[in-house]
């Protein structure tokens, strides 16, 4: 049966937001997007570091870069060219290099900047091979792009902090920064310039994150499939497809397992009764929330909650 005392019938994770004392404050809470989420094929890691300050004119000689490389200007502007084209890269611009590109600098004074090397391994595969991340058509000056710098340069010294630390899988802390850096300079490039299959891995998780919220936050109703469409601001038909080809399922499919997802959690960790949880949740009766509960559990909500160990944390 479950347990008695509320204290330790509630969900871990939502146990500090409905934990009321006077002397102890949540001042601000989130959850993950998504449970539905795939993984992104692409594994950035780690390769070198520079962190660089000119103080009098230098010439880097024209050579090709065989990975990544990501240049985070602080203090501009950073001239070179790129593929036979000059640019110019003003303070708070980065430009990314991929492997295959030819590259001469001329660094004049006061000017510096970040550099990061990297790679991107295929996670499927696990080789190292060429991924494309800007469209093949794009011009070198479309490389770059304006970013936030206070928010990635702590994450650059973070890395450059590890380069010669002692401390316990060091390098998997710099490959583990090099790939949240990675995706929020990749969210910062415009959409356009990017490859059609990096475009659309970021807009099928984008589709089944706002799916995920929407579902959330009309759990206790019955949505049809037109106000559903309607909330997601795609047509029917786009619905169907998108959610048949991410998530193998029809969207009226999704959003009861969605429901049947939360009547589990429910059931397990609080004292809710049965006929309040089908309430919550948006089903016609009991009895509809039982036969639905059954088919995708194998089990009644009666003999699931008796199934659920005695003050189960």
């Amino acid at each position: 049966m479950p347990a008695s005392d509320p204290e330790t019938s509630i969900d871990h994770i939502d146990f500090p937001t409905q934990w009321e004392q006077s002397s102890y404050r949540v001042v601000s809470t989130t959850r993950r997007i998504s449970n539905d989420r795939f993984r992104m094929a692409l594994n950035p890691f780690f390769l070198g570091f520079n962190e660089v300050a000119v103080d009098a004119p230098i010439r880097h000689p024209a050579h090709s870069h065989s990975s990544f490389e990501l240049i985070v200007v602080t203090r501009g502007p950073y001239r070179c060219r790129l593929n036979d084209e000059a640019i110019k890269i003003d303070s708070g611009q980065c430009l990314l290099i991929k492997p295959g590109d030819r590259h001469e600098v001329d660094c004049r004074p006061g000017q510096r900047h970040y550099v990061l090397q990297f790679d991107l391994e295929e996670k499927e595969i696990g080789d190292n091979r060429s991924i494309f991340v800007f469209n093949r058509t794009l011009k070198s000056a479309e490389q770059t792009f304006n970013a936030p710098i206070a928010e990635i340069e702590p994450i650059l010294q973070s890395i450059a902090d590890h380069s010669n630390s002692d401390r316990r899988f060091a390098s998997e802390i710099q490959d583990s920064l090099t790939q949240h850096l990675f995706w929020i300079v990749a969210s910062c490039i415009p959409e356009d310039r990017l490859a059609p299959a990096f475009r659309k891995l970021s807009n099928d998780q984008r589709f089944l994150d706002r799916l995920e919220r929407v579902a959330q936050n009309h759990a206790a109703k019955h949505l049809t499939l037109d106000a559903l469409a309607s909330l997601m601001e795609v047509s029917k038909s786009t619905l169907a497809k998108r959610c048949a080809a991410l998530l193998g399922e029809s969207p009226s499919h999704y959003l009861l397992r969605g429901k049947i997802d939360l009547a589990v959690k429910l059931l397990s960790t609080t004292n809710m009764r049965i006929k309040e949880v089908s309430f919550d949740l948006g089903f016609q009766n009991p009895y509809h929330f039982s036969r639905v509960f059954k088919r995708y559990t194998g089990t009644s909500p009666t003999d699931f909650r008796k199934s659920v160990p005695e003050n189960s944390d």
